[in-house]
């Protein structure tokens, strides 16, 4: 396997979008191995035996993924790193590893999480979902049945447990019913993306359709619950939830877990913390204001940037009027026009009302559609 990212620049970048985790007693499993780099450092020349990096980008990822600046290891955790691996001892130790970071709390380091009576639900499960995918792959070609036995095992629990949760979310109110849909479409998204770039090998050919494009209509294997899943993501939120890259330029978000991005477009009480956190100062809130705005003007029909927008006026005595000094020209403007005013004068409940309203309609649509 080529060489990544040095390990401890990978620490460092960690630190740079999520240096709050050393202070978090949730994040002990994390930090432990985030600190022991230095066995990483010595891995790094050897990654296909030594198992100490992978478990460094794994827990990288676990900490980063749901931050404002991931870091970029997502390949290397779900296919170089294994396919590089030739002993079946090798991939059965690296396939514990995924073990220990999936069980680590999610909670710790995002905020787009689904709780439920089955454990949380968020979009770490799906990282998980295709990283086992990748070890499965591998494990698979190299002989190692029973290991690829209990892989196919975990994903298969777990796809059955999202599919649980999902089901009883999509009888409730819209906002838990769209979060629940946008996970699981992407956590699906994340486990057929890996299954599609399995190598063509005859040993892999029954397992890939399980695993293939399990939110849409044409898959191989149809689950309703996930196609509904699907269906109901990309015609209501899935524009709602990118990666909101012009919020990387408001460095001031990264300093408190608090601050992280939930799932949208309910976004209002995230704008309203963004207005009242004590690690930000008014400077700090001006570059979140500006780069909600900038989102708007690059996406006008994404609607949680607005959300965002009604909560921090809502919550900043004298409203988005108090940062119009430091936004840039162009933009001091918007916030008193056009989309940008009619939003932040909506309340919150009105808002959700409306959601609620196209969910109705476009879940009966795909209902009646599916037959």
């Amino acid at each position: 396997m080529k060489p990544g990212i040095a390990p401890q620049l990978l620490v460092s970048q960690v630190k740079g979008t999520a240096a709050w985790l050393w202070d978090d007693p949730r994040a002990a499993g994390v930090v432990r191995v985030l600190d022991g780099v230095d066995e990483a450092e010595r891995a790094f020349q050897d990654g296909a035996r030594e198992t100490a990096y992978l478990h460094l980008m794994l827990a990288a990822h676990f900490a980063t993924v749901a931050t404002f600046v991931p870091t970029d290891v997502d390949a290397r955790i779900r296919h170089h790193a294994w396919w590089a691996m030739e002993e079946v001892e090798v991939v059965e130790r690296a396939a514990a590893l995924v073990d220990e970071v999936a069980s680590w709390d999610v909670g710790a380091v995002s905020a787009r999480v689904v709780t439920s009576a089955l454990g949380p639900l968020s979009g770490h499960d799906g990282e998980w979902l295709g990283v086992r995918a990748g070890a499965l792959g591998r494990a698979i070609a190299v002989g190692a049945e029973a290991l690829a036995a209990r892989l196919a095992e975990a994903i298969d629990a777990e796809l059955d447990r999202e599919e649980r949760i999902l089901v009883e979310a999509l009888q409730g109110p819209a906002p838990r019913a769209l979060a629940a849909a946008t996970i699981v479409s992407h956590n699906l998204g994340d486990l057929s993306r890996v299954a599609e770039a399995w190598p063509k090998l005859e040993a892999l050919t029954a397992h890939r359709p399980r695993y293939l494009r399990l939110g849409h209509a044409d898959a191989p294997v149809l689950r309703r619950p996930f196609v509904m899943a699907g269906a109901l993501n990309k015609a209501l939120v899935a524009h709602e939830n990118h990666r909101f890259l012009p919020l990387r330029q408001a460095r001031g978000l990264r300093r408190a877990r608090a601050l992280l991005l939930p799932i949208g477009p309910w976004l209002d009480g995230w704008g309203e913390v963004v207005a009242r956190h004590e690690a930000l100062d008014e400077r700090d809130r001006a570059e979140v204001v500006t780069a909600l705005l900038e989102l708007h003007r690059s996406a006008p029909e994404q609607l949680g940037c607005l959300r965002a927008l009604a909560g921090v006026h809502r919550a900043t005595r004298g409203g988005l009027a108090l940062y119009a000094d430091d936004l840039p020209a162009r933009l001091r403007k918007d916030p008193s026009r056009g989309r940008v005013r009619e939003e932040i004068d909506v309340e919150q409940h009105h808002f959700e009302a409306r959601v609620e309203r196209r969910y109705a309609v476009e879940r009966a649509r795909i209902a009646r559609e599916s037959g």
